[in-house]
């Protein structure tokens, strides 16, 4: 990613405590760069460093492409200083992934915009682009882009803000403890959401209360006359948000949300819903793929009224249709509609997504689901797979399992005496499955390792 922002080697410097050891601090960057593939003349290289590869390594390929300096965290073995002109800022600092975070937390603090976080296991990408759909009605806002959600992605994204807006809407993700902290840090939210807690990314924090405590983390490093936003259904959550001094908004289909789901009736192509706020009941309708998106929807609500908007005129500015917005598609090929939800799985999204499969479903429409492993769920994986294969039975009229999981998913669908295939990768399905050519619904869902969206493709573009 290039950030397209003009710093100086001073500013650099100073935000991120490094020291200049070759070159100049007038000499200016028309921008940021990580990557030597994409590196443009006149950009600051930023030598980071990941399970496979090292940035350090490229730092002749980013000069020899035209960049003015290099930001490193030691010496190439390669590199020589005195053989480098004067022209060219090389600042040391000791650790690379750490300054640009520094760097995106000053450059927070000079442009003082404020900013909402939003993080959780299910609905991050969703909530975000809905709440900066909704805010773009009435304020100048901005977002992070598709999936630049970690340590990488978010600081580069706040680096690369070059008006002056009002909202910047910033999706958090973490796979490992300690990442929605430093996140936080840096961003300095004044309104933050979690959208729900859910089994995800287990081989990193080990447990559902790990899960918790690095989600509540956000919370915890919200400004304190800020406002948090949560998910009031889920127990644990509405527990340990009384302790937190900020304003709170909940939302949830549970007697007591502040944003409450009351009910909802499924006149195709739209939902058409019930909720309420502050004593009184709102009516709309709206297209989405899936009721589980209401609650993302809910929370974007409460996100809109703590900016300073009212419901009413939320509601008013509000389209009709917002699946244009989320990465589950529908497709109808032959006697199929294809739904389309391979971005990414966890227990709980999968569980919505074979709920908006049943949702989908017209009388007498054949059910099937394409399921792949879901991936980082550590110890509890087989017994997860299991529990998800179980719901699967209740709901489909035939499944497809993919992956090292297929059998796990197996031995819970089981007991529905409902027919069902395993294939060990897609490689194989793809090569030996055949799906009959008659009337049904046909979800295809998996982690984003899986790579499931090959079976879309085969399915609209083939059949098989």
């Amino acid at each position: 990613m290039l950030v397209e922002n003009r710093f100086s080697t001073e500013e650099i410097v100073k935000a991120t405590k490094g020291i200049l050891v070759n070159g100049d601090m007038e000499i200016p960057f028309k921008g940021i760069c990580t990557d030597t593939r994409i590196i443009e003349p006149g950009y600051l290289f930023w030598a980071l460093k990941g399970k496979n590869f090292d940035g350090h390594n490229f730092w002749k390929i980013a000069l020899d492409r035209g960049a003015k300096g290099l930001l490193i965290s030691h010496f190439p073995k390669d590199l020589k200083l005195e053989e480098l002109p004067k022209t060219i800022s090389v600042i040391l600092v000791k650790d690379t992934l750490f300054a640009l975070g520094e760097l995106a937390s000053w450059y927070r603090r000079k442009k003082d915009f404020k900013v909402i976080a939003i993080t959780g296991s299910c609905g991050k990408t969703t909530t975000k682009e809905i709440t900066f759909e909704i805010l773009n009605k009435f304020y100048k806002a901005s977002k992070n882009e598709a999936n630049f959600n970690n340590l990488i992605g978010v600081p580069l994204s706040v680096l690369n803000i070059k008006e002056d807006p009002d909202w910047v809407v910033l999706e958090l993700g973490t796979n490992m403890k300690g990442e929605i902290g430093r996140l936080a840090e840096i961003v300095k939210p004044q309104i933050s959401l979690i959208t729900c807690i859910q089994p995800a990314h287990l081989e990193g924090l080990q447990s559902l209360e790990g899960v918790l405590e690095e989600k509540i983390s956000l919370f915890e490093r919200t400004q304190a006359s800020g406002v948090i936003i949560y998910n009031y259904d889920q127990e644990l959550l509405r527990d340990i948000t009384k302790r937190f001094p900020q304003e709170k908004i909940s939302f949830g289909e549970k007697e007591g949300a502040d944003l409450r789901l009351l009910s909802v009736e499924w006149k195709k192509p739209f939902y058409e819903v019930k909720i309420s706020y502050q004593r009184k009941e709102y009516y709309f309708r709206i297209i989405l793929p899936g009721r589980h998106n209401l609650f993302n929807l809910l929370a974007s609500f409460g996100i809109a009224i703590a900016t300073g908007l009212s419901l009413e005129d939320i509601l008013k500015r509000l389209p009709e249709d917002l699946s244009f917005l989320i990465r589950g598609k529908i497709f109808s090929h032959r006697n199929w509609l294809i739904l389309d939800d391979t971005y990414n799985a966890n227990p709980g999204s999968m569980k919505a997504a074979l709920l908006w499969l049943n949702d989908q479903a017209s009388e007498g429409s054949f059910k099937i689901a394409i399921l792949g492993d879901m991936k980082e769920l550590g110890e509890k994986a087989a017994e997860l797979h299991r529990e998800i294969g179980e719901f699967a039975g209740e709901i489909v009229d035939k499944a497809i399992f993919i992956g090292e999981m297929a059998l796990n998913y197996a031995e819970g669908f089981k007991a529905s005496g409902k027919p069902f295939e395993v294939y060990a990768t897609v490689e194989d399905f793809l090569e030996r499955a055949l799906i009959e050519d008659v009337k049904a619904i046909i979800l295809i869902k998996g982690s984003r390792a899986m790579r499931m969206e090959r079976i879309v493709k085969r399915l609209i573009e083939e059949g098989l």
